[in-house]
């Protein structure tokens, strides 16, 4: 690089301030996690009852208790990494994504766990008709909401944004439906969570086309 060059830099970046909370999506994260779960868990209840009791089989089976805790702390984390995807940083997506993943396939494990050993006696209490279409449709709000927020930020890996922002928003009602629909694991497995998981393909896709710096 020339002196010359150097001079130029030197004095377009002279009067540029710092910038201390650049690149802080805390809050942004923390209010989509609360309005796209709550209007998840909203729809599932304007659209069915609850299941009878299933606040109390939170107490007394912990191995309920646990899951769903781990799908909350997944669903948390991947909002969180979604929204810092639309953040230029040195950090690798997938590195940035890794923990959040881990915490859903140990959320999906406890599942599968439960094929052998279930959390709660095995019930068709509260059987939903087309809960696997409720468990895909009831994300989509967050999934656009959570677009739209990302959108005004600078997503470099859209896709990914995309695709990390469908697994939270698709956990969400995925998650709500284990306290309305019945409780089979293999039934949680093939008609709540693949079918939540299924947003990850649409963000994805629609993070690729719409989620590109401005």
């Amino acid at each position: 690089m020339n002196e010359e060059r150097r001079k130029l830099i030197a004095e377009l970046s002279s009067d540029l301030a710092p910038l201390p909370h650049a690149g802080k999506t805390f809050w942004t994260s923390s209010v989509w996690l609360l309005g796209a779960g709550l209007t998840a868990a909203l729809i599932v209840a304007a659209t069915g009852p609850f299941r009878a009791s299933s606040l109390q089989q939170l107490q007394m089976s912990p191995q309920f208790l646990i899951e769903s805790l781990i799908g909350v702390a997944a669903i948390a984390a991947l909002g969180f990494a979604a929204f810092r995807s639309g953040i230029p940083s040195p950090t690798p997506i997938m590195r940035q994504a890794s923990i959040p993943v881990a915490l859903l396939c140990v959320w999906v494990g406890m599942y599968a766990y439960g094929l052998n050993v279930p959390a709660l006696e095995l019930s068709m209490a509260g059987k939903r008709d087309h809960c696997y279409l409720e468990s895909l449709v009831y994300g989509a709000p967050g999934l656009i909401f959570g677009m739209a927020a990302i959108r005004r930020l600078y997503p470099l890996h859209g896709a990914w944004s995309g695709a990390l922002l469908g697994l939270s928003a698709g956990a969400m009602p995925a998650l709500t439906m284990q306290f309305a629909c019945m409780y089979v694991p293999l039934h949680i497995i093939v008609f709540h969570v693949l079918p939540g998981m299924a947003l990850a393909l649409v963000g994805g896709i629609a993070g690729f086309f719409l989620l590109r710096p401005r």
